[in-house]
């Protein structure tokens, strides 16, 4: 059975839709999350110091001195979760100001799991909604030197991965930074998005650098890649 995919521009009525989209994509991340931050060196130190404190100076039996790890590994969980959550809240909050966007619409009949042959093409013109949205980017004001544009929000439904959707994504919005005149479009990753960051080196993005982001202080961080792809080149 052949299905298409549409990529057009997307429409304010997309918003939540989109939203909503792209926070079933982040929130993937949270057991990622949890296993990369619970499992750092200083997680499991804090644990050890509680423990021994709570043995020593609280006189705290061995049963309630290693609860400290299961309530660690609850508030690790906990903390992943919400800021996820408060990510994606944040994006939705951008996509309301955003330069443009792009949306990935499934026309055909719905079904819970895509069919095996998909058809992704470009719209050559705006079009109103029509079907399931699939796929969502979204491209912001890029400040610095240059005239760039941000890409961000980029997701894709779970199911429809690795069948094009995403790379047709990108290709829109970089028909369309060209056509405004842009210089390049920049973006970033951190090294939990494994599969985005693949996508984008697949499509010619080149990294620009690395960073540490740090989450609790300089001792827990999370590392972040800036990628950008210079248009004249593309």
């Amino acid at each position: 059975m052949l299905c298409e995919v549409v990529v057009r521009a997307a429409t304010p009525r997309d918003l939540s839709a989109r939203a909503e989209l792209v926070r079933a994509c982040i929130t993937e991340y949270d057991f990622d999350a949890f296993l990369m931050f619970f499992f750092q060196e200083l997680t499991l130190q804090v644990c050890v110091l509680c423990g021994a404190v709570l043995f020593i100076f609280a006189g705290a039996s061995l049963a309630a001195c290693a609860l400290v790890l299961p309530a660690a590994a609850a508030a690790a969980a906990l903390a992943a979760c919400l800021a996820h959550r408060a990510s994606a809240a944040a994006h939705h909050q951008r996509m309301r100001a955003e330069l443009c966007g792009f949306v990935a619409e499934y026309r055909g009949p719905l079904c819970s799991a895509p069919p095996g042959h998909v058809r992704v093409r470009q719209a050559e013109t705006e079009c109103g909604a029509g079907g399931a949205l699939v796929g969502s980017l979204s491209v912001a004001e890029c400040w610095g030197p240059r005239r760039s544009g941000w890409v961000q929000a980029l997701g894709v439904a779970r199911a429809w991965r690795r069948r094009g959707v995403g790379a047709a994504l990108l290709w829109a919005a970089r028909r369309w930074a060209a056509a405004e005149g842009l210089e390049s479009l920049e973006t970033c990753a951190s090294e939990l998005q494994g599969g985005a960051r693949e996508l984008l080196h697949a499509d010619g993005w080149q990294v620009r650098s690395t960073t540490q982001r740090p989450v609790l202080g300089a001792a827990l961080t999370l590392g972040v890649a800036q990628l950008g792809l210079e248009l004249p080149h593309a």
